[in-house]
């Protein structure tokens, strides 16, 4: 018994120190991911179009201004007669011709449409940032839950070589009784499966561990990363309160505010198209320089220069019933949009009740399986002294090993599964980027 306890011990005190000095937290890999994940740079890049996007100028607010200019050459024969019959010929006439100039325009008014575009191109900057928001908290969900799953079969792996250790010292004490004649070969060749099993087991949850480990990294965009040690445990947030989490999400749930942002983008669309009903008014102007060149005939050489201006007046009257079917179709797709936002929150507060839910009864079974736990290894403690006194088979103690693994095990699920409810209310809730 004093063996047993003193591997507890040592197991303990090894454990703890190994993740006091190598350990990784969350925020650290956060950090790495949301710097090197390629999928988020990627929405960064597409983010950063849509901010080049919102200017004045791309939504017609601004003049147009032109500078061109050209030159042309020619050579012609000319033979022309007049009405006296009199026949004149110009053979190898060189002409060349040149301009230069400066030319503007201006929409001074088309019914409010290049306003409307521009207060349509802010709001689809916002979309864009909100879908790089949301990009962010599904990188930090996916992080976070691949970490806190590294932790739980770290902590499996713990057991098992906890058990394992155990399974060593019964086939240690069932050789040394099969020598004393206190016990039969049987005993030792079950105690032999036990540890055989128990190592096979070790072995296939090292390499669970493993491929954790490189998903997470991948997520992180560090497959060269120094080998992961995540913290020791896996520690819940206080515990969550539904009123405030419904009051957090209807504000600020990253994909609501993109449903809201879609109704406003499609009551812009039919804005502009209204536009294209009222009246318009543009304004022209520019400053043009022309010359020509010529080596035979009357004129030698010509130029011209000077300012064009215009003012262009005009009220659309009659395009087929176009516009009047546009606007039909403009105003179902925003009633369309306006229910696809009630879905997305009906969908959302569906969600949220289901996982808060999920995640109430989790905490619930927590308790009860820590009291479990605790049970399990009071019966342990209890059959390994009547295993070492002889007074136990060998399958009962086997028996009271997997009944503490179990309980461990257990322990190790809802402790994992509540913490996965707790980052998808966080997510739901616009929260997540509390962790980190």
């Amino acid at each position: 018994m004093i063996k047993f306890i003193r591997i507890v011990f040592v197991y303990c005190i090894s454990f703890s120190a190994l993740h006091a000095q190598n350990s990784v937290s969350l925020s650290k890999c956060l950090k790495i991911a949301l710097e090197n994940n390629y999928s988020l740079q990627i929405v960064k890049n597409e983010n950063e179009i849509a901010n080049n996007n919102y200017t004045k100028g791309n939504a017609g607010l601004l003049p147009k201004v032109d500078a061109s200019a050209g030159y042309s050459g020619s050579v012609r024969n000319n033979n022309s007669t007049d009405f006296s019959d009199n026949t004149t010929k110009t053979n190898g006439q060189l002409a060349n011709a040149g301009s230069a100039g400066v030319n503007a325009s201006w929409d001074i008014f088309s019914g409010h449409k290049a306003q409307t575009k521009y207060a349509q191109l802010q709001e689809l900057k916002e979309i864009s940032d909100l879908n790089t928001r949301f990009e962010i908290e599904n990188l930090i969900v996916n992080v976070a839950a691949e970490y806190f799953y590294l932790i739980q079969q770290a902590r499996h792996k713990d057991n098992l070589e906890f058990i394992l250790s155990i399974s060593k010292e019964r086939v240690r004490i069932a050789r040394i009784n099969l020598e004393l004649g206190s016990r039969s070969k049987l005993e030792l060749l079950q105690a032999q499966v036990d540890f055989n099993s128990d190592s096979s087991a070790l072995v296939r949850q090292q390499q669970q561990i493993l491929a954790s480990e490189i998903r997470l990294k991948t997520l992180m965009g560090e497959l060269k990363h120094a080998h992961i040690v995540p913290d020791s445990s896996v520690n819940l947030l206080p515990e969550l309160a539904y009123s405030s989490l419904l009051e957090k999400t209807l504000n600020e749930n990253t994909q609501l505010l993109i449903a809201t942002k879609q109704v406003n983008l499609s009551e812009y669309d039919l804005r502009i198209i209204r536009a294209n009903s009222y009246p318009y008014l543009k304004l022209s102007s520019g400053y043009n320089y022309n010359f020509n060149f010529y080596n035979k005939g009357v004129t030698k050489r010509s130029n011209n220069n000077g300012l064009d201006y215009g003012l262009t007046f005009g009220v659309p009257i009659f395009d087929g019933g176009n516009r009047r079917r546009e606007i039909k179709n403009a105003q179902i797709a925003v009633k369309n949009r306006e229910l696809a936002q009630l879905e997305a929150q009906l969908d959302v507060e569906a969600k949220l009740q289901e996982i808060y839910s999920s995640y109430s009864n989790y905490l619930v079974l927590i308790a009860m399986e820590r009291q479990n736990l605790k049970t399990a290894h009071e019966n342990f403690e209890a059959a390994s002294m009547r295993y070492r006194l002889g007074e136990l088979a060998g399958i009962d103690m086997r028996e009271a090993q997997n009944s503490l693994q179990d309980a461990e095990k257990r322990l190790l699920d809802v402790e994992y599964n509540a913490k996965i409810d707790e980052i998808s209310l966080m997510m739901l809730s616009g929260n997540i980027m509390e962790y980190l």
